[in-house]
This record gives C-alpha cells, structure tokens and sequence, in this order.
C-alpha cells in the first residue's frame, strides 16, 4: 500500500511539481523505512528470542503476547487505506 501511495505522490509530483507533494513523498519514504525496519526487527525476535533476564519488564507487561504487534500494524493499514482513498479521488 505504501508503495501504491509513493508511486501516486511521484505522479502527481511531476505533474504538479507541489512543495506539499513533496512533503507527502518524504512522509511515505519514512513510513515505507519504518515499515521495513519493523518487519526485519520483528523477525529477528522471532527468530531468536531474547532471554527474560535482558528486559523483564517488557516480558512481563507485554508477555510476547502477539496482538501487542498486530494492533498498531491494522491502525496504521487503516490510515493508510483512508490516506490512498483520499489520494485517488
């Protein structure tokens, strides 16, 4: 999807040639990178989990339990999908 709104801002950007274009191209390179480190940081955990004596605290609040990962990634998929939506119109 990040990649979709990249190409659209690219588009529109040469027609338009917009400072405001501009600022959404970076907006989407930066949330494309974040997308990107988190996947690679996310394997590398499930990977090789850390053992608990390195964060005990996290353990403890968040217990490895996966819906602390899944819920921000359908928050951010929903922006996301609002964001294309506007984009397209």
């Amino acid at each position: 999807m990040l990649l979709v709104l990249l190409v659209s801002y690219i588009q529109i950007y040469n027609k338009i040639k917009s400072n405001f274009t501009l600022g959404l191209i970076i907006f989407t390179v930066a949330l494309l990178l974040q997308s990107f480190s988190r996947a690679i940081m996310l394997l590398l955990i499930i990977n090789n989990p850390p053992p608990q004596h390195v964060y005990p605290i996290i353990i403890n609040l968040l217990g490895y339990n996966p819906i602390y990962v899944i819920i921000p990634d359908i928050l951010e998929f929903v922006a996301l999908s609002i964001l294309l939506y506007f984009t397209r119109e």
